[in-house]
Parts: C-alpha cells; sequence; structure tokens
C-alpha cells in the first residue's frame, strides 16, 4: 500500500501527474500546429521539430535536478555508490518513446495519442512478468484486454466517424494516420521498457525522484546535443530554424515554456509513484488524462465529437480500471491464495479494504464475493 512521501501523501503526486500530463500532451499539440517563419522573411511553417522538442522536455527533466540540489541534498543518500550508466540507459528509452510520440502529433490529433499510448499497460504488464518476474492474476489479464479492445477502436475511430458517415481529418492521408498510430504504439514498448527499468532499479538503490528525473534529463541534453549536430548536418532537423519561430511568436514561446515546466512536474510525479507504487501505477495514471486532453481539443475546436473514440474511451477506461482494481468482478478474483492475502494484511491492509472476513481459526479468509484491493 502506498504511503506518505516526506509527510505527502502519494495521492497527491498522483494527481499533479495526471494534471500536469494532460498540460503537457496539449501544449505539445499546440506546439505543431503553430505557423511561423523559419526565417526572416519566410513563409510559415508548421513547428515539425520532434528531435528539438524532446531537448526541450530534457530540459524539463533537468530542473528537477536543480530543484533537488537547491533544497538540499538528503545526507541518507550515499549517490556515490549508484552507477551513473543506469540513468543514462533510462534517459535512452525515454529519449525514443518521446521522440516517437512528437512526431504522431502531426499525424493524429491529440487525444488519439493520448487514447493509442494505453498500450504502454500492454507492455508494462509483459515486460514486468518477465524482468520483474511479478505474477499477473486474472483481473490484470482481462484488464489488458480491455484495454487492447479499447485502442483498437480509437484507432479504428481515426480513420470513420459514424455520427457524419465519413473519414474525418480528410486532410491528413490514411497511411499518414496509420503511421501516427504506429509511431505512438512503438513509442510505449520503449516507455514501458523505461518504467519497468526504473522500477527495478529502484529496489536496488536509494535515490530521491528528484534526482532520478534530474539525472535523466542531464544525459538527455548530452545525447539531444550529440543527436541534434548529426541532424542539422544531414537536414533532417533544423534547430536554427526552430530557435526562430520560438523567439518570434509570443503563443509558441508560451507553450514551450509551459511543456519544460510541466513535464518537469509530470516526471518527477511519476517517478514518485512509481517509486512509492510501482511501475503499473504510474502507466494507469497516466492513461487517466485522456478525458482531460479529449475535452479540451473537443471544447477549442481541434477535434469533432467521434461515437467510436467516445467507445474506445469506455472500454480503455474499464480495462485500467480492472487492472487497477477499481472495479472488481467476482469470476476474477478466484487466482489470490491465503498466502497473499496475509501478505497484504501484514503489510498494513485492513480487513475492511480488502473485503475478507476471518476464519474460526483467526487466519483471514477471503468472502465469496472476492477482495476489494482498491
Amino acid at each position: 500500500m502506498a504511503g506518505p512521501v516526506g509527510g505527502v501523501h502519494v495521492g497527491w503526486f498522483m494527481l499533479i501527474m495526471l494534471i500536469s500530463g494532460a498540460l503537457n500532451t496539449i501544449l505539445m499539440k499546440f506546439m505543431v500546429m503553430q505557423k511561423v517563419p523559419t526565417a526572416a522573411g519566410g513563409p510559415g511553417e508548421g513547428f515539425d521539430q520532434p528531435y528539438f522538442q524532446t531537448l526541450l522536455m530534457m530540459v524539463g527533466e533537468f530542473l528537477c535536478l536543480i530543484a533537488y540540489y537547491a533544497k538540499g541534498r538528503d545526507l541518507n543518500v550515499n549517490f556515490a555508490e549508484v552507477p551513473k550508466h543506469i540513468f543514462g540507459v533510462a534517459c535512452l528509452f525515454d529519449w525514443t518513446a518521446t521522440t516517437l510520440v512528437n512526431m504522431a502529433y502531426i499525424c493524429i490529433p491529440a487525444s488519439v495519442v493520448q487514447m493509442t499510448r494505453g498500450a504502454i499497460v500492454i507492455f508494462t504488464c509483459f515486460l514486468s512478468v518477465v524482468f520483474l518476474g511479478r505474477r499477473q492474476y486474472k483481473h490484470q489479464y482481462a484488464g489488458v484486454g480491455f484495454v487492447a479492445l479499447g485502442i483498437t477502436l480509437v484507432s479504428l475511430s481515426t480513420f470513420f466517424n459514424p455520427a457524419v458517415g465519413v473519414t474525418t481529418q480528410a486532410s491528413v492521408g490514411f497511411y499518414t494516420k496509420l503511421f501516427g498510430i504506429g509511431l505512438c504504439l512503438g513509442a510505449q514498448v520503449f516507455q514501458a521498457s523505461m518504467l519497468v527499468y526504473e522500477e527495478k532499479i529502484m529496489s536496488k538503490y536509494t535515490v530521491p525522484p528528484l534526482l532520478v528525473v534530474g539525472m535523466e534529463g542531464s544525459f538527455g541534453i548530452l545525447f539531444g546535443i550529440v543527436l541534434l549536430s548529426f541532424l542539422n548536418a544531414m537536414h533532417i532537423e533544423n534547430s536554427a530554424g526552430a530557435v526562430y519561430q520560438i523567439t518570434h511568436s509570443t503563443p509558441l514561446l508560451c507553450a514551450v515554456v509551459g511543456s519544460i515546466f510541466s513535464i518537469a512536474f509530470f516526471n518527477f510525479s511519476g517517478v514518485t509513484v512509481t517509486q512509492k507504487a510501482s511501475a503499473v501505477s504510474r502507466s494507469t495514471i497516466d492513461v487517466s488524462r485522456t478525458i482531460l486532453i479529449w475535452a479540451v481539443e473537443l471544447s477549442l475546436g481541434w477535434n469533432s465529437f467521434n461515437m467510436l473514440q467516445l467507445a474506445g474511451f469506455i472500454v480503455l477506461a474499464i480495462g485500467t480500471m480492472l487492472y487497477n482494481r477499481l472495479i472488481t468482478w467476482n469470476f476474477l478474483d478466484s487466482d489470490y491464495n491465503p498466502s497473499e492475502i496475509a501478505a497484504l494484511l501484514k503489510a498494513g491492509a485492513s480487513p475492511k479494504a480488502l473485503d475478507i472476513e476471518a476464519s474460526p481459526s483467526g487466519s483471514p479468509m477471503p468472502e465469496k464475493k472476492g477482495m476489494k484491493l482498491g
């Protein structure tokens, strides 16, 4: 059971993760919608700079390192004993995933990007079994199945809107949309790998969340500078043009600054949730911000209402709630054994919270209707 972090309950960090994550996605989509010249006298061009945007995100993560040392080092942490390469490995996962998602913003709506990112639950579940040796229960497998179905419906909504009977976003081609969805799914493989990798190293070393994010941001900036040097030389990326666009557009500049700070809060709170709860908890909370993003898109006219997308979101939400046991079905609770229940009680869970009763011998015994682990 998740406990307090420095006197603050982990639930507050979940809330911060939800709000800052939604804001960051909205701002990233807003960036690519801006039309600003890349040089004096040039025509307006979209901010199609996925690698540069990833570097901006790394700057946001680096702010966490500054915050860590500004508030005073934790004397209980012997950072010298922590191998620094572990932050570089996590950063490479993060860099790849973030860049792929940044590319997808050009192809599909932000709400579809976010809903498709729900696939992270599937990959995190699989990788948690393989690399963390974590047992998955029936309700978790059922949740993964619902998530997969929900993502399928959301993906179909990109191509067809039953409400109007025609394909949506006619200005974007079929294969471009398909490519965008593929980018999002591919990104989640790397993102899930990062989450599980972080959880694995958290179990070996005591590292404050601010320091983790800050170190990953530091490596990210170094990787970004080297990578952008090659990409600019190959004319794949135009960083000088990106800087010109930012400095000559107030809305774009505000979006950039907002995205940097929102990613700082999002990653700090996300690593805290991973450290104090689990990688799956972080990934499922991440999915929950979808409804906020979709509501903003609809209110701003960036997207049109789509019944398939709504159906997909509902199925996706059911899947995530099943996985976290926010909703329970009796037939999915049969694979818990008494020793696991006893371990939960020993960890501090109350019988009422677990929805169990004591047997005549005094040992815990699940009720027929199943436990409630919420």
